[in-house]
């Protein structure tokens, strides 16, 4: 081998050391920028925080449904508003506020269910947690939780 070939040999070793040196740094730099974007780029709100709790209106009007098996459920709700939900209320959120679209849920919701099935504590608990994630996602999370005021079947 000539001298030329031994010193080239080592010029294009470090050559390729400095190209995959680069490239993986190019990348690593990429994957930073996306996994800031897609964890950390968010404030409380969009990364999940639990909104802060605001006001329990009371719904004003009692209900009597119509149980799954013919018998009656007479029911009476109160919802827990987040901080900003209050904040847009006013003062008189209990007065202001419309507690229709809750309703249409617990009418929804209840009426699946039979009189036997509610006398369990479990399942009446179950069906309040039904209640309160549709009520959540007809208020668009303006409504954190659901209450009942009254529960009395016959």
């Amino acid at each position: 081998m000539s001298e030329a070939a031994t010193e080239e040999a080592p010029k294009s070793k470090t050559k390729l050391i400095i190209i995959v040196a680069a490239a993986l740094a190019v990348v690593l730099a990429a994957l930073g920028v996306v996994a800031f974007m897609l964890l950390g780029g968010k404030d409380d709100k969009e990364a999940g925080a639990a909104p802060e709790t605001g006001v329990v209106v009371p719904l004003k009007d009692e209900m009597t449904l119509n149980l799954a098996d013919g018998k009656f459920l007479k029911i009476q709700l109160a919802l827990q508003l987040t901080k900003e939900a209050t904040e847009t209320a006013g003062e008189k959120a209990a007065d202001t506020f419309d507690g229709s679209k809750a309703q249409d849920a617990a009418i929804s919701v209840f009426s699946t269910y039979k009189y036997n099935d509610l006398l369990d504590a479990k399942t009446k608990e179950e069906a309040r947690k039904k209640l309160a994630a549709e009520v959540k996602k007809r208020y668009d999370g303006e409504v954190m939780d659901v209450y009942y005021r009254q529960f009395v079947m016959q």
